[in-house]
């Protein structure tokens, strides 16, 4: 009886490991197929540079979908189609104007996405500062009549930089409406980044029934540092703000869809995709242009590899995460209405820099499994080691909220340099290097093999 066992158990070992193997040997072809013969970077050059940024509702946003469904349908998808998303389109208009108005210096600001905007003559105004949104409860009729500016630099004890970014998201979200409540006429906030330069980063806001919607900009860091050292100076100083923001018509647009069908459980959907919307600064290189580009080069390698998918495999593009995330809502409805199988998403939306790992969405049997059994495939030869429970992307967690069983991951790239270019006139292809964003397309690509490979030895999976 004891041989017996230790047969069973040497056998089920070298089974193990022969699985193993044969897994590191197929990632090593996913990760040399992206290096050598990636079209990541290539596609993402026509998507930046010939259509540009693609705010949801704008021309350029529509090209897009026109233009990513081709791309498609040059892969042999079982099926690539439209979802009709109707969506609210945010104009920016002409370029925003700010002055100190004693000095005449010009401030660098941009609308946040969603506000009002000033008077067709702009606004002229005291300033009170104040460095937490908190404060803005200890003011009481100080911020009366005036603009209300918000000047919180990021705390850079955090090496993770999403989360300085979400310790200061409040006062781009909330602010406006708290600074209303005071009778304020206007908003600034500092930039979202740690970046000591003149490039303001814009970024949705939202407004709230029966409190006065009121202009809201965001204000770069050397301008916030400008202002701030002007009001030591002169407490009464005014600003002249000038911006020509408005909300048009709804559009009627679509989220893109490519499906390619699984040969085993062909009812069993992995979705795996990004926005394809982006704020109307920049290009969208990185915030989504590489988590699109990315997601579609990760099937690609699989196809060229001769793969071929046990659960079907489905890309999308979601349009308007930025400002409203209608596309997730659409998917989930749809998705939810056919009584879809979900089982496993995959986001990638935080860049196109060096993959550092994925934050996992699962039961805590689940996220272990997968940590005990897929980072050592990855940790020492490609370097991605950050497996951890934690979010599952905006996109996914929208239309995830209607499948609290699927297993969701999120790729995230290294944190340092995205804060630089995110939601700014910075983020433009030439601040994208190619190796990076192949080297995502691998971890993609090799984690996109591994859910449809072993799927079913997660524990908790949908039955």
């Amino acid at each position: 009886m004891k041989n017996k066992l230790v047969f069973l158990f040497s056998l089920l070992l070298s089974s193990n490991l022969g699985i193993a193997q044969q897994d590191s040997i197929m990632l090593d072809q996913i990760y040399r197929h992206s290096f050598y013969k990636g079209k990541a970077y290539d596609d993402l050059k026509i998507l930046t540079k010939e259509i540009g940024h693609r705010i949801a509702g704008s021309p350029q946003a529509d090209e897009a979908v026109k233009w990513s469904k081709s791309l498609m349908e040059t892969l042999p998808f079982d099926k690539v189609y439209l979802q009709d998303v109707a969506v609210p389109y945010w104009d920016r208009g002409e370029k925003e104007v700010s002055r100190i108005v004693d000095t005449e210096e010009s401030l660098s600001v941009l609308a946040l996405g969603g506000s009002v905007g000033t008077p067709k003559n702009g606004i002229t105004a005291e300033v009170v500062e104040v460095e937490y949104l908190a404060d803005l409860s200890k003011l009481g009729d100080a911020g009366r009549g005036k603009i209300v500016f918000v000047n919180k630099p990021w705390d850079e004890s955090h090496v993770d930089a999403f989360v300085a970014y979400s310790l200061n998201s409040s006062q781009r979200s909330r602010g406006p409406v708290e600074a209303a409540k005071r009778g304020a006429i206007a908003y600034l906030f500092r930039s979202l980044s740690s970046s000591i330069d003149d490039y303001p980063h814009t970024g949705g806001t939202r407004y709230a029934k029966d409190i006065d919607s009121i202009p809201a900009l965001a204000i770069s860091a050397i301008s916030a540092n400008k202002l701030s050292e002007a009001l030591k100076k002169n407490k009464n100083l005014k600003v002249y703000i000038k911006q020509n923001s408005q909300w048009k018509p709804k559009v009627n647009t679509h989220n893109v869809i490519a499906e390619w069908k699984g040969n085993i459980h062909p009812d069993k959907i992995i979705t795996i995709g990004g926005h394809i919307d982006s704020w109307d600064v920049g290009e969208g290189a990185h915030d989504n242009g590489t988590g699109t580009m990315g997601t579609l080069d990760a099937i690609r390698t699989l196809m060229a590899l001769g793969y071929k998918p046990k659960h079907t495999i489905r890309l999308v593009y979601y349009m308007n995460e930025e400002n409203g995330v209608h596309g997730a809502i659409q998917y989930g409805v749809e998705a939810q209405k056919n009584n879809e199988q979900q089982i496993v998403a995959i986001e990638s939306d935080a860049g196109g820099f060096a993959p550092r790992g994925f934050d996992i969405k699962a039961s805590q049997d689940a996220v272990s499994w997968v940590v005990n059994n897929w980072k050592p495939l990855f940790e020492q030869k490609y370097w991605v080691s950050r497996f951890l429970a934690g979010s599952p992307g905006v996109d996914s967690g929208v239309w995830g909220s209607k499948f609290p069983n699927t297993i969701m991951f999120n790729l995230r790239p290294d944190p340092h340099r995205y804060f630089d270019v995110h939601h700014t006139a910075k983020d433009v292809f030439e601040r994208v290097d190619r190796r990076e964003l192949q080297s995502g397309v691998g971890a993609l690509a090799s984690l996109l093999y591994l859910v449809d490979t072993h799927y079913e030895a997660i524990p908790n999976q949908i039955k």
